[in-house]
């Protein structure tokens, strides 16, 4: 299976699916965001004519002009095509209503000519339920106008407007039991059911006089039996596509405004809003946890895959929407922390979203990824802060997590050999050691709170032992990564040291001797991970980094956007042109990834050059979350 990158991505946090340049739906994820991934390929495509004496097109052919945005204040996909021979326009409309495990396509083709246009809008699919190819089975209801494919305790319905041709087949390529390959003459032989590897495709004739358009509306609506699915779709057929979209829309504004308003430029006033509407889509609901993006690579073929929840990204989104107005998120969160915590006390590198351990390569002892277990206790630290009520309940989660880290600080203040956050190097690092000097500070709020005033002090102590050590290692220009697996200083940039400031807090802009390292490290950054990009800059990860060729960052760039608007606000008072110049820099950081967004404007967590990536892994949750934090701490009153 081959990596695709989407342009955008529709949900509602029980289900996802992404949508490519074109129409192309790459992607739907069922029962959960995360798993399983139920397309290997569905395409809409038209054909041009009289069936058998036309013109076929797929939709993501170079003959079509191509534009996709969201709808305003929604995540609603609008996807334009345009053909100019013969001049017809298809725009497609996506969307997932709340509470309903469904994707709903809306198709308007309208003839933009001056004569009679005949065509045949057709659409492919080739569902692999639960992840499966082979042992399926499809089949097309005559009698109700819609396809029904079914594995095991996968179920998924297909209808709308009825059809006036279909075929049933086998996902062979190009063998003549193909669906796909009946398309071509812009006619289907209406086989009505297969079993194994299937496909199947569906197609409506269409007679336009000038001028004239024609709407089709698709229902892609899965549940766990034939029985259940057989009535949702046609009770979701006749609420109808408009007014399910409308009901999708609301709801979707509904969430914008209850957002913190901020006083910034428009630009990034659209920026905050989308990325606000991003991390909703990566949000399970049920569950609570947070996946860093829609998977796009489900083989492994360029990276270990993205459709998971990282303890450290999910923490730092649901930080984010807390502070742009949104605590539940963190609440959830905290609640699946509790279930997920290993018996060591600790949380593992990644997991599905259900809970269950993913593949990971950070789990043995020498190798364990520390800083993903500092960050959840620091999620949960700051919860039950902010609830203290529900601090009995929480308080076994964070006495076992705040014993096992403080159990992994050295006498000298740094954690026991790691992994670092990339997931790369071993050692001990200036992040990860921040990240335990903060997940143990909340813990020992949390303490205090709780009336336990013994391991109060004791996870307080080692918090500071921790941060005196991460400062001290400050070598008078800049924050090197930490410390190698032999215990020598680790003299190589790393965008990351710039935790000690956001998220961690062990350094703070208004404390002058602090500002002075904060400010020579992000020099030493500019200078040494600056990269020039289509006349802008980013910031790579950090020096000899080769994933991907070495690509920019567009967390580690919108990273130090967020440092850097932290430093500007601490100059506000004592020197004004400082701070407005800090604020320029950042605003341009910032743009730069606005710029490289996918063109929906979401954010990925990597900028490419090449061309076939051109952004990776978006939306990105933790990517997202720093576009929020960026903006609120742009926010100027009465600006």
């Amino acid at each position: 299976m081959a990596v695709y990158l989407p342009t955008g991505a529709v949900g509602n946090g029980r289900v996802l699916a992404t949508i490519g340049s074109a129409g192309e739906i790459m992607t739907f994820f069922y029962p959960h965001i995360d798993f399983a991934q139920n397309i290997h390929e569905c395409l809409p495509c038209l054909y041009v004519g009289e069936p058998g004496h036309g013109v076929f097109h797929w939709t993501f052919g170079p003959e079509f002009s191509k534009h996709q945005e969201y709808l305003p204040l929604s995540n609603v996909l609008r996807t334009e095509l345009r053909l100019s021979t013969p001049p017809l326009s298809l725009v497609f409309e996506d969307f997932c209503p709340p509470q309903e495990s469904a994707l709903v396509r809306i198709v308007r083709c309208k003839n933009e000519g001056s004569g009679p246009l005949t065509a045949t809008f057709m659409h492919y699919f080739d569902l692999r339920l639960g992840e499966v190819a082979g042992k399926q089975a499809v089949r097309y209801n005559a009698l109700e106008g819609y396809v029904l494919q079914y594995f095991r305790d996968f179920v998924i319905a297909v209808g709308g407007s009825r059809p006036d041709i279909w075929r049933c087949g086998k996902a062979w390529g190009d063998q003549p039991q193909s669906a796909k390959q009946d398309l071509y003459d812009g006619h289907l032989n209406g086989q009505p059911e297969d079993i194994g590897d299937v496909n199947f495709a569906l197609g409506w004739h269409m007679r336009l006089g000038t001028g004239q358009s024609r709407q089709i509306e698709i229902f892609m609506c899965a549940d766990k039996s034939r029985e259940r699915t057989s009535r949702n779709l046609p009770r979701l057929i006749k609420t109808g596509a408009t007014a399910l979209e409308e009901k999708t829309r609301q709801s979707d504004a509904a969430f914008v405004n209850r957002r913190r308003p901020v006083r910034v430029p428009p630009r990034f006033e659209q920026a905050y809003v989308r990325s606000l509407l991003a991390l909703s889509l990566l949000a399970d609901v049920d569950g609570g946890a947070i996946i860093a993006a829609p998977e796009f690579d489900p083989s492994y073929e360029r990276c270990g895959g993205y459709g998971y929840c990282w303890p450290r990204d999910a923490t730092l989104a649901a930080l984010a929407l807390r502070a742009a107005g949104y605590p539940e998120y963190l609440q959830r969160l905290a609640g699946w922390y509790q279930r997920t915590q290993l018996g060591d006390g600790l949380w593992a590198q990644r997991y599905w979203s259900e809970g269950q351990i993913a593949a990971s390569w950070s789990l043995r002892e020498d190798f364990y990824q520390i800083d993903e277990s500092a960050t959840a206790l620091l999620g949960l630290s700051i919860y039950v802060q902010d609830d203290p009520e529900s601090l009995p309940q929480m308080w076994p989660a964070i006495e076992k997590a705040a014993e096992a880290l403080t159990a992994r600080v050295t006498p000298d203040g740094w954690h026991l050999p790691a992994c670092d956050l990339w997931e790369t190097y071993c050692g001990a690092f200036a992040y990860s050691n921040a990240a335990v000097s903060a997940g143990l500070r909340q813990a020992a709020v949390a303490a205090q709170i709780g009336g336990c005033r013994d391991l109060s002090e004791r996870w307080a102590a080692a918090a500071e032992a921790t941060r005196q050590a991460t400062i001290s290692s400050f070598n008078g220009s800049y924050f090197p990564r930490g410390l190698a697996s032999d215990g020598q200083v680790d003299p190589v940039v790393d965008s990351s040291v710039l935790g000690v400031v956001t998220p961690f807090d062990l350094l703070r802009a208004d404390n002058p001797e602090h500002r002075r390292m904060i400010e020579a490290t992000v020099e030493v950054i500019e200078s040494r991970l600056g990269q020039r990009l289509d006349g802008g800059r980013g910031i790579r990860r950090y020096e000899g980094d080769c994933y991907l060729g070495g690509v920019i960052g567009c967390v580690n760039t919108l990273w130090l956007a967020l440092v850097l608007l932290k430093v500007s606000r601490s100059y506000r008072q004592e020197d004004p042109a400082r701070a407005e110049a800090a604020r320029q820099r950042a605003a341009c950081y910032v743009d730069f990834c606005l710029e490289h967004a996918t063109p929906t404007g979401l954010l990925p967590e990597l900028i490419g050059t090449a061309d076939d990536t051109p952004y990776w892994a978006a939306p990105h949750s933790w990517a997202s979350g720093l576009l929020v934090e960026c903006v609120l701490e742009m926010d100027e009153p009465g600006g």
